[in-house]
């Protein structure tokens, strides 16, 4: 990463560290991923995202392991307490590496990529897609949950996915739950590493 770059790309973590820790620092659960009937209803579908810890805790009583990262301290300090057994890991995923090369047999992408799709990062952020494809062990799953209000927004999800797709990703499954919050829908994606 050249100096320009990892300037960039520190200015875009620490104005989104900001925003979200602010965010959690309102109240708990600013979300309303426990409450919501959105955000219920797409938590039985699928809620990937570390944030508080909702989906985390469900996924780790049926995984060996979890590693979960995310920019908030404040938001991991609350899924600290919903899933202890889960590894944490305060981090920019536009910077963030496995240890040692670890390969996951799941990554859960979730609510976030809108975020980093920022015009100040946008060579870093193309090479995020790659990046996150290559640490999924060989049949890994990718997983994908994110938000859109209308057809517009909705293209630029799907363009999330079609750049898994170029980075040797195979589409397994899209749906979109029935869920409704004020016209604001979920668009669901499932990847295989092969």
């Amino acid at each position: 990463m050249t100096f320009l770059s990892d300037l960039r790309v520190r200015w875009q973590a620490h104005k989104t560290r900001s925003k979200m820790n602010r965010q959690f620092g309102k109240r708990e659960d600013p979300f309303s991923y426990s409450t919501d009937p959105y955000e219920t209803g797409r938590l039985a579908a699928l809620e990937a995202a570390c944030a508080e810890g909702h989906f985390t805790e469900r996924l780790a009583r049926h995984a060996r392991s979890v590693t979960a990262l995310d920019i908030s301290a404040v938001a991991l300090g609350r899924a600290r307490l919903r899933a202890p057994e889960a590894r944490f890991i305060e981090a920019d995923l536009l910077t963030w590496k496995p240890e040692d090369g670890a390969r996951f047999d799941a990554v859960v992408v979730a609510e976030v990529l809108y975020y980093l799709d920022r015009a100040g990062v946008a060579a870093e952020f193309e090479q995020l897609f790659p990046r996150i494809a290559g640490w999924l062990a060989p049949g890994g799953r990718l997983i994908m949950s994110h938000a859109f209000a209308g057809e517009a927004e909705l293209a630029h999800r799907r363009s999330f996915r079609e750049r898994f797709e170029r980075a040797g990703l195979r589409l397994v499954s899209e749906k979109i739950p029935d869920a409704d919050r004020g016209g604001v829908r979920c668009l669901l994606s499932t990847l295989e590493k092969i």
